[in-house]
């Protein structure tokens, strides 16, 4: 395909300078505007007359829209400007839930063993299910979800319940992927894409720096874009896979204003809050990129083998997270570790040796979004202890960790004695050293002990 390139690329950009007139006469001479009226008067669709009365009345009507925009109030502080990043001038209320009769008519037999405890698979996969029948506007596509129910079988059945026109396979290619996302959005759907594993994202992650997330700002909230964006990630697979299967950094979503990042450490959170992120879009227009820790996908036990203190009954179809809300494990005050995904997992595991060995309750929280956090609600929360230990499981420099720990000493109205404790700066292994550069039960009770003991 070949294109003409009328001008230069700005105004500062003066082509005699680099091309010769008669060059610069013959590209205007193929001006697409001059063969698209040459067609139109060959054709005896308008007169040359015609032609030139359209082309200035167009230009007649640029002009006045300038002329009036430039009329508009100017944005004069960073609040003007930020408003409008998440903005939406079309919000709308979410449907009501569907009935008891319908719920039992979609799940059949499986609707009787719903109120037993399960793996954050399986509830990911109910609450899919829950979503598609209340928001009928709702799509799920992505790499082998439909027939074969996805890799970890978290789209299992959806394809029998709702059928091609809503549950399909896209090609392997997350750019694709991402871009049908947006086009749906732009359609009147709430898309739910899937993106097999997070390593992958980063292929596409321009579009929704580039695209979907800045589509707000740019109208002023007259065009939005809603999504949840589903990425099975982290890391803690041992042995499967090495990086692609195990990235553990999360630093590029730090940086795409008024994007959602949910990132849940059992199934029971998993299920509220993607009932909340498609709330989130279905009304608000937002996007969510929700980030699951593939590792806990299929973990049933906490402490000991066959224990089940990680599996969760299936919440009430009404229970939903808030976005910024966190969770608080523990009333202790000697130290407050605060974590997420993969790190609430292994500091419960380490709770009850750190308080054996400080003779001292603690607290941990679980961060569960990482966007929009409440500092103030956090600092409340950590109250009058003076100890806290950040544990992020995805690499330190650039890791949310990092920032929540430069937000808490800035807000904080006391001195806090505050250590993050990361991934090292690495790719993930495979084999036998998979999880040496991550935190561990052992390195949290270690870092926990040095920071109270000092």
């Amino acid at each position: 395909m070949k294109t003409v390139r009328l001008m230069g690329h700005a105004g500062s950009d003066v082509e005699v300078g680099y091309k010769s007139l008669q060059d610069i006469e013959a590209t205007e001479f193929n001006d697409p505007l001059l063969h698209s009226a040459r067609i139109l008067i060959e054709n005896n669709c308008l007169s040359s007359e015609e032609i030139i009365h359209l082309y200035e009345g167009i230009g007649d009507q640029v002009s006045h829209v300038f002329e009036a925009a430039t009329l508009r109030p100017k944005l004069e502080s960073a609040q003007d400007v930020m408003e409008s990043i998440t903005a939406n001038q079309s919000s709308k209320k979410s449907p009501k839930q569907p009935t008891k009769k319908t719920r039992q008519n979609l799940f059949g037999k499986e609707f009787n063993r719903m109120d037993q405890p399960y793996h954050m698979a399986k509830l990911i996969n109910y609450t899919l299910s829950d979503i598609m029948l209340r928001y009928k506007n709702t799509v799920v596509f992505g790499e082998d979800v439909a027939q074969k129910g996805g890799v970890y079988h978290l789209t299992a059945d959806l394809y029998k319940q709702f059928g091609v026109r809503r549950v399909f396979n896209s090609p392997l290619d997350e750019t694709s992927i991402i871009g049908f996302g947006m086009g749906f959005g732009h359609n009147g759907f709430v898309p739910i894409p899937e993106i097999q594993f997070l390593a992958y994202l980063h292929n596409a992650e321009d579009q929704l720096r580039g695209e979907a997330a800045t589509l707000p700002f740019f109208s002023d909230g007259q065009f939005t874009n809603p999504m949840v964006l589903r990425v099975p990630g982290l890391a803690y697979q041992k042995g499967f896979g090495g990086h692609f299967h195990n990235d553990n950094s999360l630093t590029i979503f730090r940086d795409i204003p008024g994007l959602i990042l949910a990132v849940p450490s059992n199934g029971a959170d998993a299920s509220k809050m993607l009932r909340t992120a498609v709330c989130e879009a279905y009304e608000n227009g937002r996007i969510t990129v929700f980030v699951e820790p593939i590792a806990l996908y299929m973990t049933k036990d906490l402490h000991e083998p066959k224990d089940s203190k990680w599996t969760f009954q299936y919440p009430d179809v009404d229970d939903e997270i808030p976005v910024g809300k966190f969770a608080e494990y523990g009333k202790g005050k000697a130290l407050t570790i605060i974590t997420y995904g993969n790190g609430l997992y292994l500091s419960l595991q380490a709770q009850k040796e750190i308080e054996e060995k400080l003779k001292k309750k603690i607290k941990i929280i679980d961060l569960r979004w990482l966007s929009e956090m409440n500092i103030p609600k956090l600092l409340k929360a950590i109250g009058t202890c003076d100890n806290i230990l950040i544990v992020d499981e995805c690499r330190r420099t650039g890791c949310h960790g990092e920032g929540l720990f430069a937000q808490l000493v800035s807000e904080s109205k006391k001195p806090l004695n505050i250590k993050l404790h990361a991934a090292e700066d690495s790719f993930i292994s495979i084999g036998v050293a998979a999880t040496v550069t991550l935190p561990s039960k052992d390195s949290i009770i270690k870092n926990a002990l040095e920071l109270v003991n000092g």
